[in-house]
């Protein structure tokens, strides 16, 4: 199976702030999306390296 990097996908996000729950909601291709995932997989990488 093939998966097409140029599909459209729906993404939601949700996370608590100090006001109120926040949604994020936006149509990415898949290939934004990998990239995205990857921005978050490196931003908890540095968060760790921060905490520890």
């Amino acid at each position: 199976m093939d998966i097409d990097p140029d599909e459209v996908v729906t993404v939601e996000l949700s996370w608590d702030s100090d006001t109120c729950p926040t949604t994020y909601i936006r149509d990415l291709t898949r290939r934004q999306l990998g990239s995205l995932l990857l921005q978050i997989d490196e931003m908890a990488a540095d968060t760790e390296e921060y905490a520890a």
